[in-house]
């Protein structure tokens, strides 16, 4: 009996599946990063923290814009990349790949805020920390997920699209740097 596969742990034999691509999967993960976004939020709002405004109905659509973006622009980078190398795959085939790129991010999202979380519990005063909590924390843990989004993506280009190894790495880093530069380059500035 084969143990089954995850794209977050083994891209190769995920991809190689038949139902690999599905786009009603995609749309799931897409959703959930949503709601995962939105619990965040949520979870600071109750808890006081935030300094921000409640979380409404416009902070819910534009945390379905943001999730949106980091579906589509990745989307956009590897379908364009892909067309270039003239590998064989789908629009909607790319979507899904793109969609596992969540998955990573939305684990960086969660550690990140527990981080955050355990400091507020402690009592640290973020105004006696040196640096800015998303410089020291949240770039490296945004570096981090692009990469493992880049590796999802590696994967499926290789196994899926049917990309040599060297140009799947190559497209995936790529789009793995339009990632991390839309996560983090906010941050910085």
């Amino acid at each position: 009996m084969t143990k089954p596969s995850t794209p977050l742990v083994d891209p190769d034999g995920y991809f190689a599946r038949a139902d690999a691509f599905s786009l009603p999967r995609a749309a799931g993960l897409v959703v959930a990063y949503w709601l995962g976004s939105l619990a965040v939020d949520l979870g600071w709002w109750l808890a006081g923290d935030l300094a921000g405004d409640p979380v409404t109905l416009l902070s819910a659509l534009q945390q379905l814009e943001a999730t949106l973006l980091y579906w589509v622009v990745p989307t956009v980078v590897l379908y364009g990349l892909v067309l270039v190398v003239g590998a064989e795959g789908e629009p909607a085939e790319t979507l899904s790949l793109a969609a596992w790129g969540l998955v990573p991010l939305l684990a960086g999202m969660a550690v990140f805020n527990l981080a955050l979380a355990a400091l507020a519990t402690l009592g640290v005063d973020p105004g006696a920390i040196p640096s800015d909590p998303n410089v020291w924390l949240f770039a490296p843990l945004a570096l981090l997920a692009c990469g493992w989004a880049a590796y999802v993506w590696r994967g499926g280009l290789a196994v899926g699209f049917g990309l040599e190894r060297s140009s799947a790495t190559a497209t995936a880093l790529l789009a793995g740097g339009v990632c991390a530069v839309m996560l983090v380059f906010p941050t910085l500035v």
